[in-house]
């Protein structure tokens, strides 16, 4: 069994399980890329942080994940429309009054907004999100394609 999503499991044969584990290892080497980006931590677009991001895909809905530990649920927000889904916000940390120095400064603070795209369209009306131990999920419904109906002819009456 593998996980596809947390908490979702999934049995699947070894070409399916060695599919998977190259699909993981690509993961792990697109989130050490990502922490690595500069454009990340200082966007071209709002000149603040932006949070890291997963994207996934289920059959109806797609489900975007955003890493927001620190930051209080009240300053959070998020618009969608049927393309994209916005969140913005802002991540304070306690100040300490004794700090003499700096050895290492990793954690992100303050105001910060991020879009993504999404890959289909999605019935904005359905969109929900929760927030708990610092993950943001918000699942979105994508839209239903309109297309032909076959509509049978029943007899009239004369």
């Amino acid at each position: 069994m593998a996980a596809i999503l947390p908490g979702m499991e999934v049995s699947m044969d070894s070409t399916s399980r060695k599919l998977m584990k190259e699909l993981e290892e690509m993961q792990q080497t697109g989130r050490m890329l990502r922490n690595m980006s500069l454009a990340r931590m200082l966007s071209l677009e709002t000149g603040n942080w932006q949070p890291p991001v997963d994207l996934y895909e289920g059959k109806s809905e797609f489900f975007v994940y955003f890493d927001l530990a620190g930051a209080d649920r009240e300053s959070l927000s998020v618009t969608a429309n049927e393309h994209q889904v916005r969140v913005s916000g802002k991540k304070e940390l306690t100040a300490q009054k004794a700090i003499a120095g700096i050895h290492q400064l990793e954690i992100e603070v303050g105001v910060f907004e991020r879009t993504i795209h999404l890959p289909a369209a999605v019935q904005v009306d359905g969109v929900t999100s929760g927030y708990a131990n610092g993950i943001l999920i918000i699942t979105l419904p994508k839209k239903r394609k309109k297309g032909k109906v076959c509509i049978t002819i029943s007899a009239g009456e004369k």
